[in-house]
């Protein structure tokens, strides 16, 4: 049995996505080292201005337009970490 963590969002906007992103990285099998390369990329790309978007829509940019969908819209561009 997979152990699971509940989170309540207190009605941040910022984390209404929380629950699609949380589905996204599991369908990828994603490793908490693999995520941590992922949010380390995020955050240089973010110290150094190469953007301004938040984390969930850099990861995932089908849900900066809502889409539905989370398939491999992943855009191994963005990041070159894994």
């Amino acid at each position: 049995m997979r152990p699971f963590i509940l989170y309540y969002t207190f009605g941040l906007e910022a984390l209404q996505m929380l629950e699609q992103v949380t589905q996204w990285i599991v369908s990828h099998k994603w490793t908490a080292g693999e995520l941590w390369n992922v949010l380390v990329e995020y955050s240089s790309q973010r110290l150094r201005e190469e953007t301004r978007v938040g984390f969930f829509n850099w990861l995932i940019p089908s849900l900066s337009s809502h889409d539905d969908i989370l398939n491999d819209s992943y855009d191994d561009r963005t990041c070159s970490c894994c």
